[in-house]
């Protein structure tokens, strides 16, 4: 008996020092990793936005609301060869488009850019498959 309560009391030990060390071994995740997809309004930094000191450009010009009910915009610069080539989606007056890409965050607080590096760029709002909302439930 006293043998199997020091084999538990080890094997307790053992198992509390390594959980720790398996659980630290995961990767991070560090931001939004992975490819989004944004819908808005194509926009140029420099004639539409009014932005001092850019260029002429790619941006999506996007609004919702937040959690207390306010119209919040945000801006999303998209850049890269492929944003580069649809330069007239964004640059003839504002048209719908969606951007496929990755997200990187430049700055913090308020002066903080979203730069978005395109791999897809397609006018007209593209439907994506959404959080599943507004799914019709089978009748059982």
């Amino acid at each position: 008996m006293k043998k199997l309560l020091q084999f538990l009391t080890v094997a307790a030990l053992a198992f509390a020092v390594a959980t720790p060390t398996f659980a630290a071994d995961k990767p991070k995740k560090k931001g939004n990793a992975g490819p989004r997809t944004i819908s808005g309004e194509a926009v140029c930094p420099k004639c539409t936005l009014n932005d001092e000191g850019a260029e002429c450009g790619q941006a999506i010009r996007t609004t919702r609301k937040d959690k207390a009910g306010k119209e919040v915009t945000r801006i999303f610069y998209v850049v890269g060869d492929l944003a580069k080539e649809n330069h007239g989606i964004f640059c003839k007056g504002n048209k719908k488009a969606t951007v496929t890409g990755t997200m990187k965050r430049e700055g913090k607080g308020k002066d903080a850019k979203i730069i978005v590096t395109a791999t897809k760029v397609s006018e007209g709002i593209v439907k994506g498959k959404g959080k599943g909302k507004g799914k019709k439930k089978k009748d059982a």
